[in-house]
């Protein structure tokens, strides 16, 4: 065998050899997603086509049934009967179908972004209930918010960092809405709390906004006073209080190197003796489950920055 046919074969088992390349986060979710995307446009499809046949159906059933003839009538009424039992059993065989398909994918997705979120090794002892949910007390609470009349949350996770234990949801705090006028969330978005041994009374707060178009900035802050305020960034806190005497700069530098830009609309933190809540506000790009469009590549992968961003800088006491 020449040289060349040696090579060739060494290098036919070396790709048989190597291993399948993992796949990415993005793929994993693009996958299911087109699989998800193309049942339900299936059943789209079906449904729409058994609609014309009913409606035709059901056009000929009756003009059988007003007909003078006893044979046709019979038949009508035997029809009628036979297209209202078939809609039943479409009905009872398809009603859990996509929503079971829907609920599964939802947590493929969940899971799938919460191993990218998480990765890093000082994330610990992380768990996921999926049936958990956040209560109103767990954000109100943190008293950056008043006026809520409901709570939405998925994706409740305990966990540690760097021997800090954390809470971690998706979640939007909603106002009271009527038919007629549709009022917009408090927040939505990322939320973190986690422990720290700060201790001093009362509380401080911390907005970082993007001055071109602000959103979701605390409403429940009548009670403290501006300590510092640019365009960017605002201070509350008790009145004559000296945070930087309380809170490492540090923290603060490294909260005002994330970038409020992009799909992320806000980051407000709420500091207390004890505890540091974090509201990371966001645009539908990164709260919705992708489904018609394909996920944000990009985008999710800056907010896992921005939440790791986050979560590291609160621990720098």
């Amino acid at each position: 065998m020449s040289e060349e046919n040696i090579k060739a074969v060494e290098e036919a088992e070396v790709k048989e050899e190597a291993p399948a390349q993992e796949k990415t986060f993005d793929e994993v979710i693009e996958e299911e997603r087109k699989k998800l995307y193309k049942s339900f446009m299936m059943s789209k499809r079906i449904s729409n086509i058994l609609m014309f046949v009913i409606v035709g159906a059901i056009c000929g059933i009756m003009f059988m049934i007003i007909s003078n003839i006893v044979a046709l009538r019979i038949t009508g009424y035997v029809l009628a009967g036979v297209v209202l039992a078939g809609m039943v059993v479409y009905y009872l065989l398809n009603r859990k179908r996509f929503p079971n398909k829907t609920k599964a994918y939802v947590a493929l997705v969940s899971k799938t972004l919460n191993d990218e979120m998480f990765k890093n090794q000082n994330f610990t002892e992380i768990n996921c209930d999926p049936e958990e949910r956040l209560k109103m007390d767990d954000l109100v609470g943190d008293g950056l918010y008043t006026g809520a009349s409901g709570i939405n949350s998925r994706n409740v996770i305990h966990g540690v960092y760097k021997n800090r234990h954390f809470l971690y949801a998706e979640a939007a705090l909603v106002r009271p809405s009527t038919r007629k006028q549709q009022v917009p969330p408090l927040f939505v978005g990322r939320y973190v709390s986690m422990t720290n041994d700060m201790e001093f009374d009362g509380r401080f707060v911390f907005v970082f906004k993007n001055p071109k178009e602000p959103l979701d900035l605390p409403n429940a802050v009548e009670d403290l006073k501006v300590l510092e305020e640019k365009e960017d960034f605002v201070v509350y806190g008790p009145e004559g209080a000296n945070y930087h005497s309380i809170i490492n700069n540090n923290v603060i530098s490294q909260l005002r190197k994330i970038d409020i830009a992009g799909h992320l609309l806000n980051v407000n933190v709420s500091f207390w003796g004890g505890h540091t809540a974090v509201y990371l506000s966001y645009d539908d790009a990164i709260m919705s489950v992708p489904f018609d469009k394909p996920l944000d590549k990009a985008g999710f992968e800056k907010s896992f920055d921005d939440l790791f961003a986050s979560i590291n800088a609160i621990t720098e006491e």
